[in-house]
């Protein structure tokens, strides 16, 4: 069961899509300078914020017709 996403972390997960840069995901979401790295990457380890990221990319992949590969 996924639960709900603070509104900080929703930020950081629209940010990481757009730059795939956890740090820079994290200061444009309002995390401070000084701890951005950190908390960018140990948001990419929850499984809550995974889970919206790989969502959101998904579609993004759907409906532009462009993947990884």
């Amino acid at each position: 069961m996924t639960r709900k996403l603070t509104p900080k972390q929703q930020k950081f997960a629209d940010e990481y899509i757009k730059s795939g840069n956890a740090a820079d995901a994290a200061r444009k979401a309002g995390y401070s300078k000084r701890s951005a790295r950190s908390v960018g990457q140990e948001n990419l380890t929850k499984p809550d914020i995974q889970a919206r990221i790989a969502k959101a990319m998904a579609e993004r992949s759907k409906r532009t017709g462009v993947n990884a590969d």
